[in-house]
């Protein structure tokens, strides 16, 4: 049977947009550009993927006569966004072309057989967990900034490690990222029954599995979760993410909380450190984004420099019991960590040069932040 149906424009545009991540960058396979149309009894069902991340979202619609085809994601969701109609009338014709009417608007739009398109991903219902979607947005804010870039060369840095961890009564989440120049930790006690996820110390999501998954849970209060050998699975009233989990050891992070020294610390107020970084940014070279620190007497300096453009200075009142001290660090790092925080005052726990610097704040006791310094 050749699919005939009519949909409301604002649902059809909603899924649609939903996947354009998933499928609006061409690749090797021409299908995957296309997003897969599958009529219900009174629902339309739409399905992409680039074989790591598969989406599927259901919305309803007048079903005149039930069929599947595949379309271009990217043009019909150019040609539903660009249509002022209520509701968009589709209907398949010979030789796998598609009619879209849309008010005064016809196309005609080239398909692809339904039977081209990959099979989406079986998964354990059994295996889900009721989970508050705001919790794990927070896990991805707090985590996501520091993923290494996919020219990184040791590739688990270019996703987020995801843990359990039960104690007693209490049960958390812990999202590990790092770029190799810093390193965040964000934990959350979550609730549901996390010992039927399948995490080990190898459990690594793909940075665009979780930009997925963040734009998943901000359009959801709670979802189900769940974390099967080789995938996650994450599912909502009427949609569905799969997301194939990576193959890699991830560097071991608890060496690196345990070989710094919390005894030598700058505490200062987060606002003024983040406002200072954003200023001293304005004159960083580019590529290094250098600001140079200097500590004595309760007070820090920041400094930066561009040789084309000029220089930036700021003094603020700190505390800090130590030795004076001097360190170059990339500004943007601490723009990055101290923006996603909500505390009055954090501190920074240095001891020199050639070691890391903790960012930590003692009301935000569940985020850690770590960043190398730079030679200067």
């Amino acid at each position: 049977m050749s699919l005939v149906l009519n949909i409301a424009r604002e649902d059809f545009l909603y899924a649609l947009s939903s996947m354009q991540n998933v499928t609006g960058k061409p690749g090797t396979i021409a299908i995957l550009s296309n997003i897969l149309l599958r009529s219900q009894n009174d629902s339309l069902e739409l399905t992409g993927t680039d074989l790591e991340v598969g989406i599927r979202q259901t919305i309803p619609a007048e079903i005149l006569s039930q069929g599947s085809i595949t379309l271009p994601s990217k043009k019909l969701f150019e040609i539903v966004r660009e249509s002022n109609s209520e509701h968009i009338y589709l209907e398949e014709i010979e030789n796998k072309w598609v009619k879209i009417k849309a008010d005064s608007s016809d196309y005609i739009l080239a398909g692809i057989a339904a039977d081209e398109f990959p099979s989406f991903p079986e998964h354990k219902e059994e295996s889900l967990i009721r989970i508050d979607a705001g919790d794990i947005k927070d896990l991805i804010e707090k985590t996501i900034f520091s993923v290494a870039l996919d020219t990184e060369s040791n590739f688990a840095l270019t996703g987020i490690l995801i843990e359990k961890e039960i104690k007693e009564d209490k049960k958390y989440l812990r999202m590990v990222s790092s770029d190799g120049h810093r390193l965040s930790l964000m934990k959350k006690e979550v609730n549901g029954d996390i010992s039927l996820f399948n995490l080990d110390k190898t459990t690594i999501i793909p940075r665009k599995g979780v930009q997925e998954i963040k734009k998943f849970c901000e359009h959801h209060e709670n979802l189900f979760l769940g974390f099967e050998e080789k995938q996650v699975v994450i599912k909502g009233d009427h949609a569905i993410l799969i997301i194939r989990l990576m193959n890699g050891d991830f560097p071991d992070f608890r060496n690196l909380l345990q070989i710094i020294n919390r005894e030598k610390f700058i505490e200062i107020n987060r606002l003024v450190l983040l406002n200072a970084m954003r200023h001293m940014n304005l004159f960083t070279e580019d590529r290094f984004n250098v600001v140079k620190c200097y500590i004595e007497n309760n007070e820090i300096t920041l400094s930066s420099q561009n040789m084309d453009l000029g220089s930036a200075k700021e003094v603020h009142p700190v505390k800090y019991a130590g030795d004076p001290i001097k360190l170059g660090f990339n500004g943007k790092y601490f723009i990055d960590t101290l923006q996603v925080m909500t505390c009055e005052n954090v501190k920074l726990f240095i001891e020199g040069k050639d070691r890391p610097c903790l960012v930590h704040s003692e009301n935000e006791p569940d985020f850690i932040s770590i960043i190398m310094p730079m030679e200067i």
